[in-house]
């Protein structure tokens, strides 16, 4: 199901909210400090995370999630000194009628405060650490027996899914599939504001997010190169009997038309090694046949479609890594990013050259603040998104020029394009809104 609407009643004790999802898949939130924006973005992605002891410390009444055909979830709690639960109703706008509200988490808070409880949580993570060994700075380290050194690896323990459910008392086998099946099937990812400095808080390196995305790409070339290698493998073992097909048939192609396909297999593996992707080749500056060669027309047509096989495992990442080269080369005035399937990232300036007289070469560390968050903010929503999912987005303009800033909704119109994902927006910057205040939902105060 397609969430359409999101509402909170009585957050922190005082405000109710509606953000109706906006049908093209831009929905701009804005409101004064203090209304709730950024609580609203973390609570709608640790629902569908199942991260439900976010819930516990917050103060609501409820949280109503709208889908299509008319279903909607009503999200409670009931809290007190001893005892935690979150509950869900399922209910539909068109007819009166409910489920029996169900209890999808629990929590003893009153063992959760206790000295017993932090014991059991800290010997929890000394277990998940062994058993799953921490790479930290390059090596392979442990925690001691009821000793976190590390407040990361608290944190990320916290938030681990399999850590959660020791917490809380396990009832997923109670849980209905409307229930289950619906909060697995809305994938949901949440950009912070802190895109950047959170690994250097957390004992890495400032730039590691930016080192990390390029070596992600990487690995995702690596994979649709590894498809298009095994797609080649097939077609070659299979080519020589192919082909003796294909002579003894009749050519129905004319001699235009080959040609013409042949130029347009250069000009598409031309895009893909002008991004990076494959080698250079030049197809037709070494082939052009004439119509005396029907033989050689024959071969030559299921070279082209065997071609074409080849290289569609590369389409879906050539259109991303175009678009994020677009985006971020028009705001980059003085360094040109360009991706290299060895190497990632690759930036050059436009203006300083080497002692050899090529482009200097710019490291990644180098990168200002803005340039990062854009980075990482744009590789995020093209390269680690699917159709379908949610993205929502946590003040965008930080650090960001104000002619970035009215350069962002547009982009996002050319990511949601390629993608299919639906994106919420906390933002304070009309500069980010720019021309497009038909995207913007206003949370309102209490005057």
């Amino acid at each position: 199901m397609k969430l359409i609407k999101i509402e909170v009643k009585r957050l922190f004790g005082t405000f109710d909210h509606e953000i109706p999802l906006n049908e093209n898949g831009i929905t701009i939130v804005i409101g004064e400090n203090g209304l709730g924006k950024t609580v609203i973005l973390e609570a709608v992605n640790a629902f569908f995370k199942e991260d439900y002891r976010f819930f516990c410390d917050l103060q609501f009444s409820k949280f109503l999630f709208y889908f299509e055909d008319n279903e909607y979830w009503e999200v409670t709690k009931t809290s007190n000194e001893n005892q935690f639960a979150l509950y869900v109703t399922r209910r539909y706008s068109d007819k009166d009628t409910k489920t029996k509200p169900i209890k999808i988490a629990e929590l003893d808070l009153k063992e959760k405060s206790s000295k017993n409880q932090h014991n059991r949580e800290l010997a929890i993570n000394y277990e998940l650490a062994k058993q799953r060994a921490l790479l930290n700075d390059g090596r392979r380290r442990y925690l001691d027996d009821y000793i976190i050194t590390d407040e990361y690896v608290l944190s990320r323990y916290l938030n681990d899914k399999n850590f959660q459910r020791l917490l809380f008392n396990s009832i997923d086998k109670a849980l209905p599939k409307w229930f289950s099946e619906t909060v697995k099937g809305i994938r949901v990812n949440l950009i912070e504001t802190q895109r950047t400095i959170t690994a250097k808080e957390r004992g890495d390196a400032y730039i590691n997010t930016v080192l990390k995305c390029s070596k992600e790409l990487i690995e995702q070339i690596s994979v649709v190169e590894k498809s298009s290698s095994e797609i080649t493998t097939e077609l070659d073992s299979t080519y020589p009997n192919r082909l003796l097909n294909k002579l003894k048939q009749k050519t129905v192609d004319s001699f235009d038309e080959l040609n013409t396909a042949l130029l347009k297999l250069d000009e598409r593996r031309k895009v893909l090694s002008s991004i990076g992707l494959i080698e250079s080749t030049h197809d037709s500056d070494l082939l052009q046949i004439t119509e005396e060669q029907p033989d050689l027309m024959n071969a030559l047509k299921l070279y082209i479609d065997d071609s074409h096989k080849k290289l569609a495992p590369f389409d879906d990442i050539s259109n991303k890594i175009s678009l994020f080269r677009q985006i971020v080369n028009k705001r980059f005035k003085h360094k040109t990013l360009t991706i290299n399937k060895n190497d990632g990232f690759v930036f050059r300036s436009k203006v300083k050259r080497d002692k050899d007289g090529q482009l200097e070469k710019i490291s990644p560390l180098k990168l200002s603040s803005g340039e990062q968050n854009e980075l990482i903010l744009f590789y995020e929503l093209i390269f680690k998104s699917s159709p379908g999912d949610l993205i929502l987005i946590d003040e965008p303009e930080l650090s960001l020029h104000i002619s970035w800033q009215n350069k962002f909704i547009n982009d996002l119109k050319e990511v949601t394009s390629i993608n299919k994902v639906s994106i919420i927006i906390a933002t304070h910057s009309p500069d980010i809104i720019d021309e497009n205040w038909d995207l913007k939902v206003e949370l309102q105060g209490i005057e």
